[in-house]
């Protein structure tokens, strides 16, 4: 098998090369090359969210990163999925908090991952942080469809939400980290969250692949 694993990753290598999507140099996986990585990772703190007891985002929300989750979000462009779960790999790597009891993504509309045939929160992570604490799928569920949060304000974004997930299986007691590929405004982590500690939950921190700064600053 590892012969097999790294026969395979030669030949990804040499005929599948990716290029940093800053400064245009070979990198082996992500969306940055390692300098460029360090330069714009910024697991930045978002305050002001209320039902968290803390969130951090990534990398701004801008840029390759934008450009990528837009095409997989509206376009279902799927071989965006591997590069962003290889730069979530390395945030991951990076973040450390809290011994979580569970890891626990935000859900997509089921009529829209039926329509792109993944959930991008889960694809992105799953791997990444298996390691971190305990990957729980399907603990949180959409109980009613959503409008896309594109495009709609801070007010909007919360109704839009309201009441949109359920605890399917029992948190009562537990520490969890809540992930999800982007944090605009928090309305989404925020309403899953009190869902969250409504059904028991202990903590629910958020971790996201990134998000819009300037939502957060003075």
């Amino acid at each position: 098998m590892n012969l097999l694993q790294n026969w395979w990753q030669t030949l990804v290598s040499v005929f599948f090369t990716q290029n940093c999507a800053v400064c245009g140099t070979e990198t082996d996986s992500g969306v940055f090359c390692p300098k460029c990585r360090s330069k714009n990772l910024r697991l930045t703190p978002m305050l002001g969210l209320k039902q968290l007891n803390g969130a951090l985002m990534g990398y701004k929300y801008d840029g390759a990163l934008k450009d990528m989750l837009h095409k997989l979000k509206f376009e279902a462009e799927s071989k965006y999925l591997e590069p962003l779960a290889q730069e979530a790999g390395y945030l991951a790597g990076a973040f450390s908090a809290v011994d979580f009891d569970m890891v626990v993504s935000v859900p997509t509309d089921a009529q829209r991952r039926k329509q792109r045939g993944f959930d991008i929160p889960e694809a992105i992570f799953k791997n990444a942080l298996a390691v971190r604490g305990m990957w729980q799928p399907n603990v949180l569920e959409r109980v009613k469809p959503t409008a896309p949060q594109y495009g709609l304000t801070p007010g909007e974004r919360r109704t839009n939400v309201s009441g949109c997930f359920k605890a399917a299986r029992s948190v009562s007691g537990k520490n969890i980290l809540l992930v999800d590929d982007i944090l605009t405004t928090g309305a989404t982590l925020e309403e899953a969250a009190k869902t969250l500690k409504h059904a028991g939950a202990k903590s629910v921190y958020a971790l996201t692949l990134c998000g819009s700064l300037e939502n957060f600053e003075d």
